[in-house]
């Protein structure tokens, strides 16, 4: 987007160029005025300029910026040097919805975490949208490319971000906006400015091997952002923050604890790890659970069947990676 400044350089520019025109104009024809048929000459040129430029403005031009908005350029497979060097040149928007992005894996995680750095102190603002690896959607897409191994590299991704979230000073941390969603996206989606690329998922294949390029502010790429908007202000997502832990009010008779604790959902409910943080609490037979800050005691702490043990253990896996025994217990209502 050009700048205000910008905007009116251009316009002094453009009038500059028609009032030299105007002059060059009167330069020549003003000696041949008194030639016969002077003026029925140049009534005759003025009507077919006139006719040329109506033509042009109300059908050439229209025309021509129809098909530029909704021109699409097709890509083998998508540049992450270009992506880098795109941000650098950023000054509003940019936007990443994805599994996992090789943006944060080498060889390109420095330079791209130097861009961001730079980028955000032109006010450019961030807006990423990973899955969670636990999610039933990041599962099958993991079984879509194996051996790659997706869940890996999603968890790595969002750990990496982390750390990017918390090397940020203050003034910056309101730009760059993370989110984890428990839904996958329907095609990978890179935005920065008015520059859009989108990739379909296909089995057995990264989404980065084949890749549209459209304008974000043509038909395509209106409806790309339109459904990154819905995603991004929808349901279910969290911070980096929520993704890792749940915070929970242990109680026990007259002596109530707070506790961070690690979790995972399994079939919409919430399955925490006690293990060290409150494991002494959560065994007591008397005790209860509350997810919010000061409100009445609602749930108790249950042990898993069997049936769920070895799903619910694979799942926590997933999200956090190998742990050395992890207690899972399930938040049922009381």
């Amino acid at each position: 987007m050009l700048r205000r400044g910008s905007r009116y350089r251009l316009s002094y520019l453009y009038g500059g160029i028609g009032l030299l025109l105007l002059v060059a104009a009167f330069v020549l024809l003003y000696p041949v005025r008194h030639v016969d048929g002077f003026a029925t000459e140049l009534r005759i040129s003025v009507g077919a300029n006139l006719l040329d430029l109506t033509l042009a403005v109300l059908v050439l031009q229209p025309l021509i910026l129809y098909l530029s908005r909704n021109s699409v350029r097709w890509r083998n497979r998508l540049n992450y040097w270009e992506v880098i060097r795109r941000i650098e040149r950023a000054d509003e928007q940019v936007d990443l919805w994805k599994h996992w992005t090789g943006l944060l894996e080498p060889p390109y995680l420095s330079r791209f975490t130097e861009t961001v750095h730079a980028a955000l102190d032109r006010q450019v603002r961030f807006r990423i949208m990973l899955t969670d690896p636990s999610s039933p959607d990041a599962a099958v897409r993991a079984r879509q490319v194996t051996p790659t191994d997706a869940i890996a590299a999603i968890r790595q991704n969002i750990a990496l971000l982390d750390e990017l979230c918390a090397a940020l000073p203050d003034r910056h941390r309101a730009r760059f906006e993370v989110r984890i969603s428990p839904n996958g996206p329907a095609h990978a989606f890179y935005r920065v400015d008015d520059w859009l690329t989108y990739g379909i998922f296909r089995d057995r294949r990264v989404s980065e091997s084949s890749q549209r390029e459209v304008r974000v502010r043509g038909d395509l790429g209106e409806l790309a952002l339109e459904a990154f908007d819905n995603r991004w202000n929808g349901s279910g997502l969290q911070s980096i923050a929520d993704h890792y832990r749940m915070r929970l009010r242990l109680k026990v008779h007259d002596t109530t604890t707070e506790h961070a604790l690690k979790y995972v959902l399994h079939d919409g409910e919430h399955w925490v790890n006690v293990n060290p943080a409150a494991l002494q609490e959560a065994f007591h037979p008397d005790h209860e659970a509350d997810t919010t800050s000061n409100g009445p005691a609602r749930y108790v702490l249950a042990a898993a069947t069997p049936e769920t043990r070895d799903r619910v253990d694979a799942l926590y896996a997933a999200k956090y990676g190998p742990d050395q025994g992890p207690v899972l217990l399930r938040l049922a209502a009381r």
